[in-house]
């Protein structure tokens, strides 16, 4: 069995890093959209379903412009997030950024050490089980020129997680995205789409 405790208490840090700095205000009704809604539609009728997505596929692929907002930066990781966001304070375990006057929804970086000991598709596996409930690992993908593996699930009613991790400089990092104010599938899809298109590894 995997020791998670690594996983875990990078997991709460950028949950602790991702509300620090953020205003007071009570969030905005959130709607409880069904976990797994990142899956990738059901074929249409007629049609076989499909395989697995590829590594160099994305699960959602509409076509939006980078970030190019502040950098957040963990070792091993880079990304900006979107324009007009703010973030916490840098830390080494973790660096996070959110919509300006909102509580719960943000994204942000966390890294553990991995003194050689997992792999990437141990991790994703490992970690499927913190996603809450309908957590899953959807096709992996390749992004700057590593392997990443990518997870969906909701921890509480209303709240959409997505993690996309891998192993870089023996560093377990991920990038997760929370969402907890009733975003549509397209607003969060455009949010995690254009920081992707700026993530670094390495």
């Amino acid at each position: 069995m995997i020791p998670r405790v690594g996983v875990a208490t990078a997991t709460v840090v950028l949950a602790l890093v991702l509300t620090a700095c953020s205003d007071a205000e009570e969030p905005a009704a959130g709607g409880s959209a069904d976990a797994g809604t990142s899956e990738s539609p059901a074929p249409s009728e007629g049609t076989e379903e499909s395989s697995p997505v590829s590594p160099s596929e994305s699960p959602e692929t509409p076509e939006v412009a980078p970030a190019t907002g502040p950098v957040l930066q963990v070792k091993g990781m880079k990304v900006n997030a979107p324009e007009g966001w703010e973030t916490t304070m840098r830390a080494a375990v973790g660096h996070g950024s959110f919509p300006p006057g909102q509580v719960g929804t943000g994204a942000g970086l966390t890294r553990f050490p991995n003194t050689g000991l997992f792999t990437v598709d141990e991790l994703g596996n490992e970690q499927v089980d913190e996603m809450g409930k309908g957590g899953k690992r959807l096709g992996d993908l390749e992004i700057d020129g590593a392997q990443v593996y990518h997870l969906v699930g909701s921890p509480e009613k209303g709240v959409q997680l997505e993690r996309f991790g891998t192993i870089a400089e023996d560093q377990r990092v991920a990038l997760e995205f929370r969402f907890a104010n009733g975003e549509s599938r397209t607003a969060r899809d455009e949010i995690i789409q254009s920081m992707l298109a700026t993530l670094e590894i390495g």
